[in-house]
C-alpha cells in the first residue's frame, strides 16, 4: 500500500468491475481522507453492477449512477488526514486517527428540503458517495471500495467505538436505515395504526436489509416475526437473529402462504408488512399479506428497479393501508444506532452479517458472491 498511489476497485459499466490506481488526493480546504478498514457491498451498488442505475426517479434530486466509478458508501476507517478542521455530526472536532463512518448524502444545505425537513437528507440537490463521482476526475476516490477514501468538507462524519468489530461497524449505516420502523412505531397514537407492542411483523427479503429490518423489529417490541425469503441460508440465518417463522417462497405457493399467516393470526393478516427484498414484483403479495388497517413499509427499492402492476382499491383503499415509503435514511441517527448496536451487541450474532470477506483484487470474485443465495453481507477489506 503506497499513498503516492491508491488502489481501488471500479465500476467500469454495468456488469464489470476491475482494480485501478489513482494519485493520492490533494485535500481540499477542511476536507479529510479515510484509510478504510472495511466496505461493504451494498444492495443499490448490486442494482447499479445490473444497470439499474437511477436514484430518487421522478424528484429534484434524481441522479443516474455514473461510470466509472469507486463505489461503496457502508464503510468504517480511521482518518488519515485532515486539511484544516473537519467537525463529526455532533459539532465535536475530529482528529487524525480517528475511526470514522459517514453519512453517503451530501447535501446542499440551501434548498426548500434543506431549510424545511430536519433530519432527513431530502435535499433537491443531494450528491451520493459511490454513485454522484466519477472515478476518471478528481479526487477519484470518493467511494470505500479502495484503500483511502476522500471525504468533501460538510459531509456528516460520525465516530466509531473502538471497540466495535469492523463487521459490526461496516453495518451502521444499514442499521440506520431501519428508521422507518420507529417512524411506524409513532403512528400507533392514531387509531391503532402503524407498529405497537407484540404486532405481528411479515418481513419480504432477509438478505442484509432484512435482518437488519428484523433486528430492529424485535428491539421495538414486535410479537411474532415472519421471514420470507427464496433462500434457505438466509432463512436459517433469520432464525438465529430472531424470526419465529421462516417460509421459503420458492417452495411454497402464494396461496399456502396467505394460509399460514392468516391461521398464525386469526385471519386477520400481519399487522405490519416490511418490503426488503428490492424487487418491485412482491409488493402484491405483501399488501395481500397484510390486515386491514396495517401498515407496509417499502424500505428496499432504493433505485429505479421497474413498475408493478397493483389493484388501488383491493391493495391500498379497501384495506385502508398506512403505506411508508423510503430511498434514504436520517443523518440523524447515526449515534443513536450505534448505542443500540452496542447495547444488543451480546443478544444478536452480529458477525454473521458479514459473511464474505474479500482483498480490492478479487473483486469479480466479491460481486460475483454478492448475488449468490448464500451470501449476506459482502465486502471488501483492503490490504
Amino acid at each position: 500500500m503506497s499513498k503516492d498511489r491508491v488502489k481501488a476497485v471500479v465500476m467500469v459499466e454495468p456488469g464489470r468491475v476491475e482494480v485501478q490506481e489513482f494519485p493520492y488526493p490533494q485535500i481540499e480546504k477542511d476536507a479529510m481522507v479515510i484509510k478504510i478498514e472495511m466496505a461493504g457491498i451494498c444492495g443499490t451498488d448490486k442494482h447499479t453492477y445490473k444497470g439499474e442505475m437511477i436514484l430518487y426517479a421522478g424528484t429534484e434530486a434524481e441522479q443516474r449512477g455514473v461510470f466509472p466509478c469507486v463505489k461503496g458508501h457502508e464503510v468504517v476507517g480511521h482518518i488519515e488526514e485532515i486539511n484544516g478542521t473537519y467537525l463529526d455530526a455532533d459539532g465535536v472536532p475530529l482528529k487524525v486517527g480517528d475511526r470514522v463512518t459517514v453519512c453517503p448524502n451530501i447535501i446542499c444545505k440551501k434548498c426548500w428540503y434543506c431549510r424545511h425537513v430536519f433530519g432527513w437528507p431530502y435535499c433537491a440537490n443531494n450528491k451520493t458517495y459511490g454513485v454522484y463521482f466519477r472515478s476518471d476526475l478528481p479526487p477519484h476516490i470518493t467511494g470505500g471500495w479502495a484503500e483511502y477514501m476522500y471525504i468533501f468538507p460538510g459531509s456528516w462524519v460520525y465516530k466509531v467505538p473502538e471497540e466495535m468489530p469492523p463487521e459490526m461497524a461496516v453495518n451502521i449505516e444499514l442499521m440506520v436505515v431501519t428508521n422507518n420502523v420507529d417512524r411506524a412505531k409513532g403512528y400507533m397514537e392514531f387509531a391503532s395504526r402503524g407498529f405497537g407492542l407484540m404486532d405481528t411483523v411479515l418481513i419480504q427479503g432477509v438478505g442484509a436489509m432484512g435482518l437488519a429490518h428484523l433486528i430492529k423489529a424485535r428491539v421495538l417490541g414486535a410479537g411474532d416475526i415472519i421471514a420470507m425469503d427464496v433462500s434457505d441460508f438466509r432463512l436459517n440465518l433469520a432464525k438465529e437473529f430472531g424470526a419465529d417463522y421462516t417460509l421459503n417462497v420458492r417452495k411454497t405457493t402464494p396461496k399456502e402462504r396467505m394460509k399460514f399467516v392468516k391461521d398464525l393470526t386469526e385471519g386477520r393478516g400481519a399487522d405490519m408488512v416490511i418490503e426488503t427484498a428490492g424487487i418491485p414484483d412482491v409488493l402484491p403479495e405483501g399488501l395481500d399479506l397484510l390486515r386491514r388497517g396495517g401498515t407496509y413499509l417499502e424500505a428496499s427499492n432504493f433505485v429505479d428497479a421497474g413498475e408493478v402492476t397493483l389493484n388501488v382499491h383491493r391493495h391500498l383503499a379497501a384495506k385502508n393501508v398506512l403505506l411508508i415509503g423510503s430511498t434514504n435514511h436520517p443523518n440523524t441517527e447515526y449515534y443513536r444506532t450505534m448505542k443500540m448496536m452496542m447495547r444488543y451487541r451480546n443478544q444478536f450474532p452480529w458477525m454473521k452479517f458479514v459473511t464474505h470477506q474479500f482483498p480490492l483484487d478479487q473483486c469479480k470474485e466479491a460481486m460475483k458472491k454478492s448475488f449468490e443465495d448464500e451470501s449476506l453481507k459482502v465486502c471488501f477489506v483492503p490490504l
